[in-house]
């Protein structure tokens, strides 16, 4: 009988867990429709990324024609030397609202110890991409930020 009760709560544990993960997609998916319903083509939105990394944190986003088109941020103490670098590493690695959706669909398709993601109540696209990829490894903590987003025309 133990054994039973045992087994029905490993299948209770595992029925849970991808319930939750369908559910995570559902909203994901439901989230996205809803950026795409708007046809936005050309806006700006502010990503921070919070890590135990190098570089800088905070940078603008322009999108234009759904493509990224540039990337600003403060430059202030970098090394002139290095600037053109750091330019690249920064643009290749900043997010357009698809590029967030694709992250937090990858991320819900794997395994990982903790995932958070929030979503705009107007637009649906992400706010907030938390991960921790392994649960008793120290750092390897990233939070992805989305704030600021406005329409160009």
């Amino acid at each position: 009988m133990k054994k039973l009760v045992f087994l029905f709560s490993l299948f209770l544990v595992f029925v849970s867990c991808s319930l939750d993960d369908e559910g995570a997609l559902d909203e994901l998916n439901k989230n996205r429709r809803l950026w795409q319903s708007y046809q936005i083509k050309d806006y700006t939105w502010n990503q921070h990324i919070s890590c135990f990394c190098a570089g800088p944190r905070e940078r603008d986003v322009f999108v234009v024609n759904l493509i990224k088109d540039s990337v600003a941020f403060d430059e202030t103490g970098f090394d002139p030397e290095y600037i053109e670098e750091i330019r690249e590493i920064v643009f290749n690695s900043s997010h357009t609202i698809e590029d967030a959706f694709n992250l937090a669909d990858d991320l819900l398709n794997r395994e990982v110890a903790f995932l958070e993601i929030e979503y705009d109540k107007i637009y649906g696209f992400p706010t907030l991409i938390s991960v921790d990829y392994v649960e008793n490894i120290a750092d390897d903590e990233i939070t992805h930020i989305y704030t600021n987003f406005e329409i160009m025309n």
